[in-house]
């Protein structure tokens, strides 16, 4: 039984959102070791007092594992069809 071509490009868009996904979590990780580094350097965690506010890399941490969960997210939803068009 063949597959359609509907579901072999649904297969291949979740595929490459769960590699964007992996990819963009891979990128948090580093970023969070950075900003780990970063803190270490300061001898101070990031935004703990009035002198240090939060570095990029603590930023970069939450945006990329929050994109990366969502991309998963995403592609584990099922595909829905687009509503039709109403001509008035």
């Amino acid at each position: 039984m063949r597959r359609s071509p509907d579901q072999t490009s649904e297969t291949f868009e979740k595929a490459v959102l769960r590699l964007a996904g992996l990819t963009l979590l891979v990128a948090a990780a580093l970023a969070g070791r950075l900003a780990w580094e970063h803190m270490v350097f300061l001898a101070e965690i990031c935004g703990g007092s009035a002198f240090v506010g939060h570095c990029v890399w603590c930023a970069a941490t939450a945006a990329l594992a929050a994109s990366g969960l969502a991309s998963f997210v995403v592609a584990g939803r099922p595909r829905r069809e687009a509503a039709p068009i109403r001509k008035s």
